[in-house]
């Protein structure tokens, strides 16, 4: 197997001392599609931060890829991206990834039209984010993610305040990344959601446990 990210007897704790994680351990392999379970307050919050380096551990070792390129997406709405006025294009545009004010090459131009184009963004394109479902915006922020080509993406909650209909359709969205080749960990407090990973971790009493 090709590991991605390991985690070797992780321990984390805050300052209070109690372990938000204890002795964990979760191997990621190229290609998995993780569906991560856990009731709230259970620390998936704390996993998602050492996984993606936002906070030490305790003790234990977090081993990633050397070329491990992170795509995350959380729970948020259209307000929390900025009070700026930008339209959808712009915000895609960001997974370029380019330094402000440098040239955004035909090329780069192409590469959004055709995320654009793959989530079904393109009638949008124009539109300011601020005038947006949340499902709409968590496609947005979904091709943006996938503009930058993180080997490893990382789905925080991303139906929570979303309607039946738009879940269906972001659900879909997320299995064609999988189909595409993606790393992918899902987060949900709803299982139900999670039938099309090809494992289910779940966080409990500080360790992690494989269900599926």
């Amino acid at each position: 197997m090709d590991t991605v990210l390991e985690l070797k007897n992780v321990t984390f704790s805050y300052d209070n001392n109690v372990n938000v994680l204890d002795n964990a351990n979760l191997t990621i392999n190229r290609g998995d599609f993780i569906g991560l379970v856990g009731v709230n307050g259970a620390g998936k919050s704390t996993l998602l931060k050492v996984l993606l380096g936002l906070v030490k551990p305790t003790s234990g070792e977090v081993i990633k890829d050397k070329n491990i390129k992170f795509g995350y997406i959380n729970q948020t709405t259209s307000q929390e991206e900025g009070s700026f006025p930008a339209t959808v294009s712009e915000i895609v545009s960001l997974g370029l990834k380019k330094k402000p004010f440098h040239f955004i090459t035909k090329k780069d131009k192409e590469n959004v039209a055709k995320v654009l184009e793959i989530f079904n963004l393109t009638n949008l394109k124009d539109k300011s984010i601020n005038s947006l479902s949340g499902g709409q915006m968590q496609k947005v922020k979904i091709a943006k993610v996938l503009l930058s080509n993180p080997n490893l993406i990382i789905l925080d909650e991303p139906t929570t305040g979303i309607d039946q209909e738009s879940t269906k359709v972001l659900l879909e969205l997320i299995h064609h990344l999988h189909a595409m080749k993606k790393t992918i960990l899902f987060v949900s407090h709803n299982e139900e959601e999670l039938t099309m990973c090809n494992r289910i971790i779940s966080l409990c009493d500080s360790s992690i446990k494989e269900v599926k």
